[in-house]
């Protein structure tokens, strides 16, 4: 899962515990920028973040949905391929927003969760490691979590991680890889998302 999915289900866990959620939030973030053991360097429900990030990408990484789907790219793009799910579920997640909180639930617009998501973590900037302050700024300045609505730019989202990796890798000339597969790749998010949702809300739950 990519930042759109790991600040959703950060927000729809606190939702559902009656909590405000944005030191979760900012753990969704943290999750990729905080490596190793926690030991209290952060706050609390930071730290309970990271930790729902690591285990967002445990239970997507060993899914057997991911998995199936994974097995259906060229054996020569299989190394890349996950970072390429990650972003094409972002695009799925946003095309599908307005059931994202459940069948009961008015859950805010993707346009005012974004800017939501923004705003929290450029208040808690100056507390950030500079990593993950730059990702922030990016996330902002570019409104990222928007952005993946177009198909496009995942495109364009996987040729600039493709730019950034130091090795040569095929990322840059994803596009007609990824295409003949957007359905099956939908059809994996939809059906793995509610059973991750589930599985974390029953092993979160306080």
């Amino acid at each position: 899962m990519n930042y759109l999915a790991h600040f959703h289900l950060a927000a729809r866990l606190a939702s559902a515990r009656g909590e405000a959620g944005d030191g979760l939030l900012i753990g969704a973030l943290l999750g990729d920028h905080v490596k190793g053991p926690l030991r209290g360097d952060y706050p609390d429900d930071w730290e309970e973040g990271i930790r729902l990030h690591r285990r967002i990408d445990a239970l997507t990484d060993s899914h057997p949905l991911t998995r199936d789907c994974l097995r259906g790219f060229p054996g020569d793009f299989r190394r890349y391929a996950g970072i390429a799910l990650d972003i094409c579920f972002d695009h799925v997640l946003s095309q599908h927003w307005p059931d994202a909180w459940g069948e009961e639930s008015d859950g805010p617009s993707l346009e005012h969760f974004s800017q939501h998501c923004y705003q929290t973590l450029l208040n808690a900037d100056d507390l950030l490691p500079e990593s993950a302050r730059r990702q922030t700024h990016f996330l902002a300045d570019y409104n990222v979590l928007c952005s993946l609505q177009d198909w496009h730019n995942t495109h364009r989202t996987l040729s600039r991680i493709a730019r950034r990796l130091r090795r040569p890798n095929p990322l840059q000339d994803c596009a007609a890889i990824l295409a003949p597969r957007r359905v099956e790749i939908e059809h994996c998010f939809l059906d793995l998302y509610p059973a991750l949702i589930d599985q974390l809300s029953e092993e979160f739950n306080r």
